[in-house]
């Protein structure tokens, strides 16, 4: 009887003296990882945060204002080709009041397609100058995305934002949607409500795509 007691003693105390070291091998390793967080948290740089004015960029590229130049023209061609429409219109309307009978009825057709080949003619050009415009905004928007991101390489920046902070809560008393829909529409999708100048590069990236720009016409 005395053995058996004195074997399951030394076992039982064999066990313990495991549990204890499996304990403290545990909290040694779980020391160390907090440890190796900590450390490579203290040797990691802070995040470098900038923002930019997307509306100042595009309204300063030089690009944006040869576009417009080119818009611009194919508005005058528009507009003198609506002008010649129009003013056929007026010629066979002067020369229908001296016309005869037979004639009459025929120039009031020719009217009456000149007409709607004007309109037609209107609605088509006001189309396609919202679409040369769609296309030059959607255009200058990808370029300026890819120069943030050339920026942002050059410089370290880790994070660039675009700022809003300078934008007020404006109400458009003619829109049919209500006041308060608008107000509340506009500060949901606000996204920085306080931005220091000191972190604003919109001259920086000006500069860059102005000056690829330049490259490029030449």
């Amino acid at each position: 009887m005395y053995p058996i007691r004195k074997t399951t003693m030394r076992t039982s105390t064999t066990l313990q003296k495991m549990t204890w070291l499996f304990a403290i091998t545990t909290v040694a390793a779980v020391g160390a990882g907090y440890a190796a967080v900590a450390a490579s948290s203290r040797l990691r740089s802070p995040t470098v945060v900038v923002t930019f004015n997307i509306e100042k960029v595009t309204a300063d590229l030089t690009e944006r204002a040869d576009a417009e130049v080119k818009l611009r023209d194919l508005i005058m061609d528009i507009e003198e080709e609506k002008q010649a429409k129009f003013k056929k219109i007026e010629e066979v309307t002067t020369a229908i009041e001296s016309a005869s009978d037979a004639d009459r009825a025929l120039m009031e057709e020719q009217i009456d397609q000149l007409k709607l080949s004007a309109l037609s003619f209107q609605r088509f050009s006001l189309s396609q100058i919202d679409v040369e415009r769609s296309l030059m905004f959607r255009d200058l928007y990808q370029k300026i995305k890819a120069a943030v991101g050339e920026v942002a390489v050059e410089n370290g920046y880790d994070l660039v934002l675009i700022s809003d902070d300078n934008r007020e809560i404006i109400v458009n008393p003619n829109m049919q949607v209500k006041r308060e829909f608008q107000v509340r529409e506009q500060i949901e999708v606000k996204r920085i409500m306080f931005a220091s100048s000191q972190i604003d590069i919109t001259e920086q990236i000006v500069t860059h795509m102005n000056l690829e720009w330049e490259k490029h016409s030449d």
